[in-house]
């Protein structure tokens, strides 16, 4: 057990020489680590934390008030437990600024008025602090051996939280990572239980596949027993959640946090990676691959009902299925048997589908730019299908173009000038291209730029085009003639100068991030490819 400041003034070596507190509070609350003797004044940085530290303040004499004041204050910043001065033999009463200083950073003053024995206190505290050494591992061991019978017993988390509680002396909960009390020792499920942040309570976090799952809180009580049965009985716990089953929040939290630190390059290794999909059940079978997802919701569905929706959606669709919010992202991943576009488009239908019947059950809204990167073959290359596939939605979203679905390639060339919009040769390039439409435009309050991107996303088809703009064929053939004579005499026919436009149109939506024309459907500018059936 702990050696704390009140058993070791309570020895007989010390209370010879009449102990007298000058201050300090809750003393049985600060365990001794180590006792420690010296007279340098500089002491404090040798120091682990944890030491109670014996001193005739001989290493204080000459010192100024302020140098008194700091040589407290180093002690304190150290987590020393409380400093022990001999008066007698270098001073006479305790310094006033010594006193001021220890309360002031709330450093434990003890003051003798009779001789202290150093080596005889020495000798006895580290042969008590080695005693209860071997006294706390006994007694882990005996809380062990108890909590493992609470578990073989078969009485779940409502017996083994009364046998946690037994052993500490005090009641005991357990709470979820949301706040909710989950199990409890007492009969009315802890309701009449202090609250889990009262000040008397100990409480320790309770992990699953690695990521916090919960709380376990003792309320009241105080001391080694206390601690040895929290240390011990986390593990218990996690263990009954194994055995029980009660794994799914823990294993959807698990998920979300792999997820998250996938989006964010946080990890180690790949190993480390692989380890911990297979602990959230994220493995392909043979024939299956991975894929990640990203969408958005449109303005007032809330974030959680997104994810909420994705959650469910993501069981029906894929079975296992991870799912977490980044920054304005709603991210998924699981594993297919699609193993081409098309059969891809046609799962990532089939889930943006769900997340809609989710959401229109629940808040209302539906999924905005459901865009899937790369299917690949293990968790390893999920960092790049997560990273093209936040890419691709970002885009389509920037671009308000309101398409629904969308593969990663089908927004290559927006992903790549997106990296180049401020390069000045690609201002150059888009000037040479399209610098006579938009001056003209922007003199004439015309329309060309967007008509001609209109045209050519709909494929040169001028009904389709017309439709789309919402004007008359007339007015769109009055268009193209004048931007055929703007750019001089434009033959839209030489593949090389209908791609050398495409491209400029795309870059030039980048830097605006405006939509080019409005309609129920709104495809993106660059013939990004309609979802096929």
């Amino acid at each position: 057990m702990a050696l704390t400041l009140t058993d070791l003034l309570a020895l007989p070596v010390l209370t010879r020489a009449r102990p007298q507190v000058v201050h300090g509070e809750h003393l049985e609350r600060r365990e001794v680590r180590w006792v420690h003797t010296s007279e340098i004044y500089d002491i404090g940085p040798l120091l682990k934390g944890g030491e109670v530290l014996l001193t005739t303040g001989l290493g204080l004499v000459g010192a100024s008030p302020e140098q008194v004041r700091s040589y407290a204050a180093g002690l304190a910043a150290r987590g020393v437990t409380a400093l022990c001065l001999e008066l007698g033999r270098t001073f006479a009463a305790t310094p006033q600024p010594l006193a001021d200083a220890a309360k002031e950073h709330d450093l434990p003053l003890v003051v003798f008025h009779g001789v202290i024995p150093f080596i005889e206190v020495t000798e006895t505290v580290h042969q008590l602090l080695i005693t209860r050494e071997v006294e706390g591992l006994r007694a882990a061991e005996l809380v062990s051996a108890e909590l493992t019978d609470s578990l073989l017993a078969g009485g779940g988390l409502p017996g083994l939280l009364r046998r946690v509680a037994t052993l500490a002396g005090c009641p005991a909960t357990l709470v979820s990572g949301e706040g909710r009390v989950v199990a409890s020792s007492e009969e009315d499920g802890g309701r009449s239980k202090p609250g889990v942040h009262d000040p008397y309570s100990a409480r320790r976090p309770v992990e699953v596949f690695g990521v916090e799952w919960g709380h376990l809180v003792l309320h009241g009580g105080h001391g080694r027993q206390r601690d040895i049965v929290l240390e011990r009985g986390v593990v218990a716990v996690a263990l009954e959640l194994v055995h029980s089953g009660g794994l799914a929040p823990a294993r959807r939290q698990a998920g979300r946090e792999l997820l998250r630190d996938i989006a964010r390059n946080r990890f180690g290794s790949v190993g480390e990676l692989a380890a911990r999909a297979a602990a959230v059940g994220l493995t392909p079978r043979p024939g299956q691959v991975l894929v990640a997802v990203c969408f958005g919701v449109d303005p007032g569905t809330s974030t959680r009902a997104a994810v909420n929706a994705a959650t469910e959606a993501g069981r029906r669709v894929f079975g296992t299925a991870l799912v977490a919010d980044v920054d304005e992202d709603v991210l998924l991943a699981g594993a297919t048997a699609a193993g081409n576009d098309t059969a891809l488009r046609r799962v990532l239908g089939q889930l943006a589908d769900a997340i809609d019947s989710e959401l229109a059950a629940t808040t209302g809204g539906h999924a905005v730019a459901v865009a899937a990167g790369p299917s690949v073959a293990d968790v390893s290359g999920l960092v790049r299908s997560v990273r093209e596939a936040r890419e691709a939605s970002a885009l389509a979203r920037r671009l308000g173009t309101g398409v629904r679905l969308l593969l990663a390639p089908d927004v290559g060339v927006h992903r790549l000038l997106s990296r180049l919009v401020g390069d000045p040769q690609l201002e150059r390039f888009v000037d040479e291209q399209l610098g006579v439409l938009l001056e003209y435009d922007a003199r004439h309050g015309a329309d060309l730029v967007r008509s001609l991107d209109a045209y050519l996303g709909h494929g040169l088809s001028k009904t389709r085009t017309a439709d789309a703009l919402g004007v008359r064929r007339q007015t769109l053939y009055n268009r193209l003639e004048r931007i055929q004579s703007l750019l001089g005499g434009l033959d839209l026919s030489q593949r090389e100068r209908r791609t050398a436009l495409d491209l400029a149109l795309v870059a030039w939506r980048l830097r605006s991030s405006a939509a080019t024309y409005e309609t129920e459907r709104r495809p993106l500018v660059g013939r990004i490819p309609a979802p096929r059936s």
